[in-house]
């Protein structure tokens, strides 16, 4: 906890330190809103049967101007990601004789706070390449047990601390320019850390599918 306590805050000091000096450096720089969907799930080893999630993530970002055909953007976003995946309990009792139907679907939410930087290349004037570096945080993970029994349908919740748990991986993604201040922006993100270390020789990672609404203030 204190080594990753230390590891954030190094992470966001230099990050400040990187953007004031690049806000000089810059022609020009514009604060912004965005938010938007999540589409998330656990790719890689031991992963068979987890199904992707719908979730959402918002937050802030800069635009920092070099040029006409390159900008660099950082954002602090909060991001829900996680996975889900269902249990048939009779077929697992009976080793798989009986049960055809799913009686329990299990919810995981993994909280984040994440901060991409990326540098954003124009294809035209409409139309942004945007790729970079994405390092996230946990904040905490919510696990949502679902009993699918239409006589029960009853959900226990449990919640544990992330510890500010480290993720880091790679963004790419467009920048869809509607107007001077409103876009829009489909991104894929890929973890790089794997999540098994401690399963030697088994790696999966973090992977989601986002849209944002963007505001820019202009």
């Amino acid at each position: 906890m204190k080594h990753t306590n230390r590891y954030l805050r190094a992470i966001i000091t230099m990050a400040l330190f990187l953007l004031s000096d690049l806000g000089v450096k810059a022609q020009e720089a514009h604060f912004g809103l965005k938010g938007g969907l999540n589409y998330s799930s656990i790719v890689g080893d031991l992963t068979d049967g987890l199904k992707f999630r719908f979730s959402g993530h918002g937050g802030i970002f800069m635009e920092i101007d070099f040029s006409d055909t390159f900008k660099l953007q950082p954002e602090l976003m909060y991001s829900s990601q996680g996975f889900q995946y269902s249990t048939d309990l009779a077929a697992i009792q009976t080793n798989g004789a009986v049960g055809e139907e799913n009686d329990f679907r299990t919810n995981v939410q993994l909280n984040f706070i994440t901060i991409p930087i990326l540098g954003k290349f124009a294809l035209n004037d409409r139309i942004d390449l945007e790729f970079g570096p994405q390092f996230g945080f946990l904040l905490n993970q919510v696990t949502k047990i679902k009993d699918l029994d239409q006589n029960i349908n009853a959900e226990r919740r449990a919640v544990i601390s992330g510890d500010f748990q480290l993720d880091y991986g790679a963004a790419v993604g467009l920048g869809l320019i509607l107007n001077d201040n409103f876009s829009i922006s489909p991104r894929f993100y890929i973890g790089l850390r794997n999540r098994l270390n401690a399963l030697q020789g088994a790696q999966n990672y973090n992977a989601s599918i986002q849209l944002s609404l963007n505001y820019l203030f202009k």
